[in-house]
C-alpha cells in the first residue's frame, strides 16, 4: 500500500496471522545459510509481534500487507555475494519482482502475489556514518544503498536505522507457512529502536498510521511495561543512548506534547472518528503516561 494518507478503513484485513505466515515464508526462502542474521522486521508488523497477549479492552492492531526488513551495515559491507543472491533467489522463488513506479524500477521494494494475496517487501538500512554520525539524505531525495554486486536490489536508508541491529529481539509465533503450521522465531526491532524510527517518520512525512502504531503499541504494553522495556534496552548502556533519548524526547515532548500536536491529530485522522477530540486526548494521555513512567525509572530526556 503506497498511500501515505490511508486510514483504518483502507485496511480491509489486518492480516496479522496471515502476514506473519508470509513473513516466515520470506525469511525461510533466504535459506539456512542466511538465517536471521543481519536483519530485523520493522514497520507495521512490529506492534503485533511485540505484544504477547492482547488486553481485552483493546481492539486488534490494524496491520499492514507490507513487510519491512531492516538490514545491518554488516550485511551491506560484507565481501560475499552469497547473502545478496540468497535474498534475490528467495524473493523470486515466491513470485516477487522489483516494483515499478513511473517507469522506474524501485529495487528496494519487491511485489507480487504469494498464496493468493498481494505481498510487498521493502528493504531498509542505516544511513552511512560520517564523522561518527548518521548522514541525512538530501532534501526530497531517498538515499539508496546497493546491497548486491549485480545491482539487482537496493535498500532505502532511514534515519536511526543504525540502532536496530543493537536491539533486535526474537519472538516466536506459530504461524501458517506454505509448508503448514510451524513455530517460527522472528527477528524484530526492539521497542527502543522502533520508537526512534517512528518518531523520525512522524517528523519527515504525513502518514497517520505512524502515530496510530505508536499509540496502539504503548496502549497494548501499558506505560510501565513499555518504560521497563526501554530501560532494559542495551542501547541505553551504549554510546548510542543519546540518540535514543533524543528521539524519545521528540516523541513525548514535541510530537505528542498536547492535543494540538501532530501526533494526536494524526492518530485521530487515521481512525476517522466522529469524536476526534476524545481520540486526540486518548493519544496524548497514552504517550504522556509513557513519558511519566520513563521519568519514574530515572530516564531523563
Amino acid at each position: 500500500m503506497h498511500n501515505d494518507q490511508a486510514t483504518a478503513t483502507d485496511y480491509d484485513d489486518p492480516m496479522c496471522s496471515k502476514l506473519l505466515g508470509t513473513a516466515a515464508d520470506v525469511l525461510r526462502s533466504f535459506g539456512s545459510a542466511f538465517g536471521d542474521r543481519h536483519l530485523a522486521i520493522v514497520g507495521g508488523a512490529v506492534p503485533s509481534l511485540l505484544v504477547g497477549r492482547l488486553p481485552e479492552r483493546l481492539r486488534p492492531h490494524v496491520g499492514t500487507a507490507d513487510l519491512d526488513f531492516h538490514l545491518s551495515l554488516h550485511l551491506l559491507d560484507g565481501e560475499t555475494a552469497d547473502y545478496y543472491q540468497a535474498i534475490i533467489d528467495g524473493l523470486r522463488s515466491l513470485g516477487l519482482r522489483t516494483d515499478v513506479q513511473g517507469g522506474r524500477e524501485v529495487k528496494w521494494r519487491w511485489v507480487g502475489r504469494h498464496r493468493g494475496a498481494m505481498v510487498q517487501v521493502e528493504f531498509l538500512c542505516p544511513m552511512r556514518d560520517r564523522a561518527g554520525r548518521p548522514e541525512k539524505p538530501a532534501t526530497g531525495t531517498p538515499a539508496e544503498a546497493n546491497i548486491g554486486p549485480a545491482g539487482e536490489i537496493t535498500a532505502l536508508a532511514v534515519g536511526y536505522g543504525h540502532l536496530v541491529p543493537r536491539d533486535t529481539v526474537f519472538v516466536e509465533r506459530r504461524v501458517m507457512t506454505s509448508d503448514g503450521m510451524l513455530g517460527y522465531e522472528f527477528p524484530v526491532a526492539g521497542l527502543a529502536p522502533w520508537l526512534c524510527l517512528k518518531a523520525d517518520a512522524i517528523m519527515r512525512r504525513r502518514k497517520p498510521k505512524d502515530a496510530y502504531d505508536v499509540v496502539w503499541l504503548l496502549d497494548a504494553l501499558g506505560p510501565e511495561a513499555a518504560a521497563a522495556c526501554i530501560s532494559n534496552s542495551p542501547l541505553l548502556s551504549e554510546e548510542l543512548a543519546s540518540d535514543v533519548l533524543g528521539q524519545l524526547a521528540r516523541l513525548v515532548t514535541d510530537q505528542f506534547r498536547d492535543t494540538a500536536s501532530a501526533g494526536p491529530a494524526m492518530y485521530a485522522d487515521f481512525l476517522e472518528a466522529d469524536n476526534g477530540d476524545a481520540r486526540r486526548r486518548h493519544a496524548l494521555g497514552t504517550v504522556a503516561a509513557f513519558g511519566k513512567a520513563l521519568t519514574a525509572r530515572g530516564i531523563k530526556f
